[in-house]
């Protein structure tokens, strides 16, 4: 039964800590969906990196967007204004008057978040690191092992009516037409494009330039590609690499879309094909195909949810989940042929077939 604000258990505010990566912060969103669902007068916010803060700042079933802004905090022990702004984000989760905190987190770091705002349930997982279960009065066993499904789980241990059909993004108005503009001066007809997204923020997950190359002018041939990446210099020049020489139904937009704009994109495309990134689950909350390239990272812990399908290396070492490695065997024997044809499978015939 759906519970309401008048319901003795309800919350009046909850406080979803989840500030990043980008990635996990979409994996998240079953809870506030399911907190709006059973309580739904209850105000929720959410804990939220400055960078990773634009991709919910519209969401209409969230409340507030309670900013943090990890490298300015980090210098308050020399820096006097950041020894300030320190002080006004500790203020600001000790007046927040919340009930309930939900640390989806897990390090020291965000249990000392959640201590913080003196809630009346602080919870969070039993196996999280650092120590942060003992800031803690509510530390929940999960046997899930999907970082959604654990997500769902801790939540459904609170009473939370968290489902998975809930990892879902709103695209915000503005985002919708900044697309439509941009599909429109690139030639890309609605649902008939692909989204490739090279970058992703571990080295070891970083499939070749010459391997995405070979994929992209293969796909190419068959709907436009649109090559997409963060602003970052590292990221606008991997998708440069990609991109170069290509055909003109390749258009380079890495680094040249906002990340509301780009989750637009996505949501007007056919689908999409990325590394082992944020892409793999923004592509399903927009309800939107993507094959993944995954190395060193386990399809059973961070593969793609509810749709979309991994390309995974199959060395030796692979799942080893270390973000630096002396040959990055397992990105480079994912055969580009493997990829254009599950491509191709998954996505561009669906996408060409007439309905």
């Amino acid at each position: 039964m759906t519970a309401t604000s008048s319901h003795p258990d309800a919350p009046r505010r909850v406080l979803i800590i989840k500030p990043s990566a980008l990635g996990d912060v979409v994996t998240a969103l079953p809870v506030l969906r399911g907190l709006k669902r059973t309580f739904p007068e209850t105000r929720v916010e959410w804990l939220l990196a400055t960078s990773c803060a634009p991709l919910l700042a519209d969401d209409p079933e969230l409340d507030a967007v309670v900013p943090f802004d990890r490298h300015g905090l980090g210098a308050w022990w020399y820096r006097p204004d950041a020894h300030a702004a320190l002080w006004r984000f500790w203020w600001r989760l000790r007046s927040g008057g919340y009930d309930w905190v939900i640390d989806l987190q897990g390090l020291l770091r965000s249990g000392l978040f959640a201590r913080w705002t003196h809630a009346r349930i602080r919870a969070g997982f039993a196996d999280a690191r650092e120590g942060a279960p003992m800031f803690y009065n509510r530390r929940v066993d999960v046997d899930a092992t999907h970082t959604v499904e654990r997500n769902i789980e801790l939540a459904r241990a609170l009473g939370v009516d968290a489902r998975p059909g809930d990892m879902r993004l709103h695209v915000a108005p503005a985002a919708a037409e900044a697309a439509a503009g941009l599909r429109q001066q690139h030639d890309l007809p609605d649902g008939g494009y692909l989204v490739c997204v090279p970058p992703t923020r571990w080295t070891t997950k970083v499939y070749p330039v010459r391997h995405w190359r070979r994929v992209i002018e293969a796909l190419a041939t068959e709907l436009p590609v649109v090559v997409a990446g963060s602003p970052s210099q590292s990221d606008r020049e991997l998708c440069d690499a990609v991109s170069a020489g290509q055909p003109r139904r390749v258009v380079d937009l890495g680094g040249r879309t906002s990340l509301p704009d780009l989750v637009a994109l996505i949501a007007a495309s056919a689908g999409v094909v990325a590394s082992d990134s944020a892409a793999k689950f923004i592509a399903p909350a927009v309800d939107k195909q993507c094959a993944t390239l995954m190395g060193p990272t386990r399809v059973d812990r961070t593969g793609p949810y509810l749709r979309g399908r991994a390309i995974a290396a199959e060395t030796a070492c692979s799942g080893c989940l270390k973000k630096r490695c002396r040959h990055i065997t397992c990105m480079a024997s994912i055969s580009p042929r493997e990829v254009i044809e599950t491509v191709r499978e998954q996505i561009v015939r669906p996408a060409t077939c007439p309905s």
